[in-house]
């Protein structure tokens, strides 16, 4: 077979229905919700995902002299509360063509519940917890990018620094609950995700490029994933806002997380991010 056939042929299993059909005419509904899911749970939640865990402290940072970088958390609630509303749209879309029990499946069944623990996940979001840490003294408010040198102390120059006491800050039981929780059910969403979206493209029947171009997506996020990971860049939420000071609470305790990278003050010159030219 010459090289032409067999890129005729390569090309003609891409463009065919998995099941080998002839035709490939879903309904709208169908196309629409496929597509949304897709971009909802296929490409933004790994995404997302991946800026929370890598880039709490971003390239040319100088950090630890520069602390709370929003751009994790900013990115991070946008692509997941966007992601949020393109699965709602998809939910709406099926349930307008086909507005059987979640049980009619094993899809609808894995994929209703996958949509309600997932806005589950993102309201809990909200019972995170103050915040906390270095305030300032006359409104209480948190400091942005403070360095600790030049946080105010009370009373005199020998008294401790001002701390706005915060379930963050503290770590408290909230905090830390929060954090186990999220984390768990954040990684889990996405691994029960992927199935549902393997068994949502086998009962749509789809064309074999789509199941091939996701599977490649995945790919290339998870070596994404292990080279950041190698690279120490998965640092702590709490040092990445707070410090390497031994002496913050929260650094007193365990990392929450697989994997997760803590640095100390002997070694953080370590660090695998970049800093600016002094």
């Amino acid at each position: 077979m010459s090289d032409a056939s067999l890129l005729a042929h390569a090309l003609d299993w891409l463009l065919s229905p998995i099941s080998g059909a002839a035709d490939h005419d879903p309904s709208t509904g169908t196309y629409l919700h496929g597509r949304l899911m897709v971009l909802a749970w296929g490409i933004m939640v790994p995404v997302g995902t991946l800026l929370s865990r890598f880039y709490k402290v971003t390239p040319g940072q100088d950090w630890p002299r520069v602390l709370n970088n929003p751009f994790w958390f900013l990115t991070h609630r946008t692509v997941e509360y966007g992601a949020g509303v393109l699965m709602l749209a998809a939910v709406v879309v099926m349930a307008l063509e086909d507005p059987g029990p979640p049980w009619r499946s094993f899809h609808a069944g894995i994929g209703w519940c996958v949509v309600i623990v997932a806005w589950l996940q993102l309201l809990s979001s909200h019972l995170r917890g103050a915040m906390g840490g270095p305030a300032n003294p006359a409104t209480r408010v948190p400091l942005r990018n403070w360095q600790w040198s030049q946080v105010p102390r009370a009373a005199d120059s020998s008294g401790p620094r001002l701390d706005w006491p915060g379930d963050h800050y503290n770590m408290t039981r909230t905090r830390v609950v929060f954090e186990y929780l999220h984390k768990a059910f954040g990684y889990g969403l996405l691994a029960v995700s992927a199935m549902t979206l393997v068994t949502g493209l086998f009962a749509a029947d789809a064309l074999n490029w789509m199941w091939v171009t996701l599977i490649l997506w995945w790919m290339a996020c998870t070596a994404v994933f292990i080279v950041l990971q190698r690279q120490g860049r998965n640092i702590d939420c709490y040092q990445a806002i707070w410090g390497v000071d031994a002496a913050l609470p929260g650094n007193r305790m365990k990392p929450i997380g697989w994997g997760i990278r803590r640095y100390t003050s002997s070694n953080v010159a370590q660090a695998p991010f970049p800093r600016r030219q002094k």
